[in-house]
């Protein structure tokens, strides 16, 4: 174990938080208390409470914290068949609560997962990380948002963990974590569209594109986009996720994904997110050929050309 004797004894904070992924019957029947095992979210609030306090039994170089505080919230999300987990515990002691957060939201997770395995016995628990954390020497310190992207806890369908993976990336894009993002057991369909480079446009040869946005605004757009499908197709989970920077001939653009029960609202689905996403996402893109390069797209933002005669 490490030494902390010579720690200052201060107020220590941190939050974690866990994902479970079920059905939506499953969530729905959470919420009604219409499992065979009683109250989900009492049970997995207690065991999530008894798990912070009893950490250093569980993990073999924690030391024992006074524990001053310990709370578990749950934010049930049943169309896309998911139940949030966070876990905030507090201490006034010489190291850090961490880890006392992580096995909390890992603990109370794993109780849901006991208690609603007999309607799902393939749900999972996912996403498992540290939020933020405030004491100690390194004082407050909260999670890092990967350049120009929606954290993946942010999920997002839309916010915290789990929801539709939304996202811009300036590195070569995964269809693997696009697709897995959008299954689960209910899904009968899975659908993938990818935008790729090609080499030619409108006739003239394309060596290679540069793609620019507004990094807030358009991953707000998509958010706004993705939820607005998901509420128009029942049962219909997606993802997007759009690149920036310089591509060249045959690298992915952009990857959509979207998972429904039944393949028409599979279909419909990534057929709606990426129209729409080319439609009204703020994203421009530089197209380079043998004749230099110029800008696709923006031609209705220049001013029109009027021939004059010289005076």
């Amino acid at each position: 174990m490490v030494d902390v004797g010579d720690k200052a004894v201060t107020h220590r904070r941190a939050v974690a938080t866990a994902c479970v992924r079920t059905t939506r019957e499953v969530i729905e029947a959470i919420a009604s208390r219409g499992l065979p095992k009683g109250d989900v979210l009492a049970a997995a609030r207690v065991a999530g409470i008894l798990a912070a306090k009893n950490t250093a039994q569980l993990i073999p170089l924690c030391h024992p914290i006074q524990t001053t505080s310990a709370a578990l919230d749950f934010e049930p999300d049943a169309p896309r068949g998911e139940l949030r987990v966070r876990a905030s515990i507090e201490a006034v002691d010489r190291t850090g609560v961490e880890m006392e957060a992580m096995v909390a939201a890992t603990i109370a997770s794993l109780t849901v997962y006991d208690m609603i395995k007999s309607a799902d016995r393939w749900a999972s628990v996912e996403a498992v990380r540290l939020e933020e954390k405030s004491g100690g020497k390194s004082g407050t310190q909260t999670r890092p948002e990967p350049a120009n992207a929606v954290a993946p806890s942010e999920r997002s369908q839309g916010g915290s963990a789990g929801g539709p993976l939304v996202a811009l990336h300036d590195g070569p894009l995964s269809i693997d974590d696009a697709i897995a993002s959008v299954s689960h057991r209910a899904a009968g369909a899975v659908c993938a569209f990818l935008g790729v480079v090609r080499d030619h446009n409108e006739g003239r040869p394309v060596s290679k594109l540069e793609y620019e946005a507004y990094p807030a605004m358009a991953v707000a757009e998509m958010r706004r986009i993705a939820s607005d499908i998901a509420a128009e197709i029942a049962g219909v989970r997606l993802a997007v996720v759009h690149r920036t920077g310089t591509l060249g001939v045959g690298e992915i653009a952009v990857v959509c994904a979207a998972s429904a029960p039944h393949r028409a609202e599979a279909y419909r689905g990534c057929r709606a997110l990426i129209d729409r996403v080319k439609a009204t996402v703020p994203i421009w893109k530089r197209e380079h050929g043998p004749d230099g390069a110029s800008w696709v797209g923006w031609q209705d933002a220049r001013c029109e050309v009027h021939e004059h005669e010289p005076r």
